[in-house]
């Protein structure tokens, strides 16, 4: 119920899953698209680029969702032919493949997604398209749209019934339940397990459940860390110092003897915190709530049978969180004002802060050390939860506009399953935009002379464009942490909920005033900056008046709708 400062993609909010589908009515495609237009040409002056897009074809596959199986693919002369090779771990084409692709029609598709249009855009396309052809006979044109105008170039689109095929949805931006009601994009249960069978068969049934919108799929999940494994982080040279067995830490409350040592011997307020939630001692996922509505704390105990639609503000775990932490923050274990992120991260290098608390994820503590410039150690507190919004917060959808949904989703599988094509469109172009470290384990950095600041490509969103775990590492430390994270995934108990997500348009003007009262009261509470003795029951009256209720109801009614069509 806070910003996550670890973590470049912002989170889902929870909204708009059980709604009524527009009719699929058929749209009029113009000859031209405005959208294109809009985001200027970045087409490669090769014959390659000027291929016409052709109807769909009938290029069925008939593989099981098998990762180990060869995929086979019915051309549209009707011979079939195996198309299988193309490997997550190498990326190889075999003959076979090739001949498979060469008996497809050749087709232009269009991939949009949010980002700003790097400099080196269109020759990392021309590298994309003769991977692309060669493997499935298809070019792609890429259309990033800066992020402040993504959402409505989109709508425009859209509405205009331009013609794009892959695109980038999420619940926070160009909104997926939103698209979905309003018949945007295609319901693509039958293209995954017959186009992309291994990125289905990659992930649970139980996260596929995550995606679906009145019983179907309407988007593919982009692999990444989808759970909130709520914990602390701590400076290495803290905890040698004072000799912390971290692993001995199960709870918040087992750091106090620790905190007390820093304070006395550093002089420092070791938690770290700042205005916009850094730092705050209540986290739904370690108390064992799914946050249906985050930003209004309204949610459920995950593994609630009844699935009951509480106000979590007014738990016995809110409070309790909330007297900690004002228990802390007299005894000087948290500055007693939160300073803005900026302030707060200069203060952290200074060495004025040691202690994080936050997610603890694979990887995190060398995150950690290039943001601060600290050793870290970590330790996790929570046994991951699998919630709707940690699993939708990226995925990949097909607008219904679009002339080759199969050809889509085949690119899709590609992105999903195929190293090279997916760290091209991540990393950009090998010996010009990246160069290898270590090759044999996959560790990449930048070319000779370029930084993040100087490359002419380095988007730096690799959780937008597929599966994250087939990113290249870009250090050392970082070595096998793919795979933990993907186990992380695997291993976490799914909420009771996973699936549903709240519309909160009958509840919009409640929501808003809540959510500023959330803003006004909830932080400070959970940094001990306010007395929970006289701030708690104010900020739970004030939600009272604000419309807390309504919501509860209008969500509870929802889930309840929601619930029945799951017996």
């Amino acid at each position: 119920m806070s910003k996550d400062a670890n973590n470049d993609k912002p989170k889902s909010l929870n909204r708009r899953r059980f709604i009524k589908l527009a009719a699929g009515a058929a749209i009029a495609i113009p000859a031209t698209s405005a959208l294109l237009a809009a985001c200027g040409d970045n087409t490669p002056t090769t014959a390659a680029s000027t291929t016409a897009a052709s109807p769909t074809t009938a290029a069925a596959s008939t593989t099981a969702a098998s990762s180990t199986t060869a995929a086979s693919a019915t051309t549209a002369a009707g011979a079939t032919t195996a198309a299988g090779a193309t490997t997550a771990a190498s990326g190889t084409t075999t003959t076979a493949a090739a001949t498979a692709a060469a008996n497809l029609p050749p087709v232009e598709l269009t991939y949009t997604y949010r980002g700003a249009p790097p400099k080196d855009l269109a020759l990392v396309q021309e590298a994309l398209n003769k991977l692309t052809q060669a493997k499935i006979n298809a070019t792609v044109k890429l259309i990033p749209i800066d992020p402040g105008s993504f959402d409505q170039k989109v709508k425009l689109a859209f509405a205009a019934g331009e013609k794009m095929d892959l695109i980038f949805t999420a619940p926070w931006t160009n909104d997926y339940y939103q698209n979905v009601s309003q018949g945007n994009l295609v319901a693509i249960d039958d293209l995954l397990t017959k186009y992309a069978p291994k990125t289905y068969a990659s992930m649970t049934p139980a996260s596929w459940n995550a995606a679906r919108v009145n019983g179907k799929i309407y988007a593919i999940l982009n692999q990444q860390i989808w759970v909130k494994p709520w914990g602390t982080t701590i400076r290495k040279d803290l905890v040698d110092k004072y000799k912390l067995d971290i692993t001995s830490l199960k709870k918040y409350e087992d750091l106090e003897p620790f905190l007390a040592q820093v304070k006395a011997g550093e002089g420092i307020a070791p938690i770290a915190i700042d205005d916009q939630g850094g730092g705050v001692v209540f986290r739904p996922e370690f108390n064992g709530f799914d946050s249906i509505l985050d930003a209004v704390g309204v949610g459920m105990k995950a593994d609630d049978k009844d699935l009951k639609i509480i106000n979590m503000f007014a738990t016995s775990e809110y409070k309790a969180a909330a007297e900690l932490a004002r228990k802390w923050n007299q005894a000087g274990y948290m500055p007693k004002d939160a300073p803005p992120v900026a302030d707060a991260t200069a203060n952290f290098k200074a060495g004025k802060s040691g202690v994080i608390l936050h997610i603890v994820k694979p990887g995190g503590t060398i995150e950690y050390k290039t943001q601060y410039g600290y050793d870290f150690v970590a330790q996790s507190f929570t046994k991951p939860i699998l919630t709707t919004a940690g699993t939708t917060a990226t995925l990949t959808g097909i607008s219904r506009t679009s002339d080759n949904p199969e050809r889509s989703m085949m690119f899709a599988e590609l992105l999903n399953t195929d190293k090279d094509v997916y760290n091209l469109i991540c990393k950009g172009i090998e010996n010009k935009h990246w160069v290898w470290v270590d090759k044999a384990n996959e560790v990449i950095g930048f070319a000779p002379g370029l930084t993040p600041q100087t490359s002419g490509y380095n988007p730096n969103t690799d959780w937008m464009f597929g599966d994250q775990f087939n990113a290249y590492y870009i250090d050392k430390s970082q070595v096998g942490n793919w795979p933990k994270t993907a186990e992380l995934n695997k291993s976490s108990t799914p909420s009771l909920a996973l699936g549903f997500a709240a519309n909160t348009e009958k509840v919009k003007t409640e929501v808003a005033q809540v959510s500023a009262l959330v803003k006004q009261y909830s932080i400070p509470l959970q940094q001990g900056r306010q007395d929970p003795a006289s701030g708690l029951p104010e900020f739970l009256q004030k939600l009272s008046g604000a419309g807390m209720d309504k919501i509860i109801a209008e969500v509870q009614s929802q889930l309840d709708a929601w619930k029945k069509t799951k017996a």
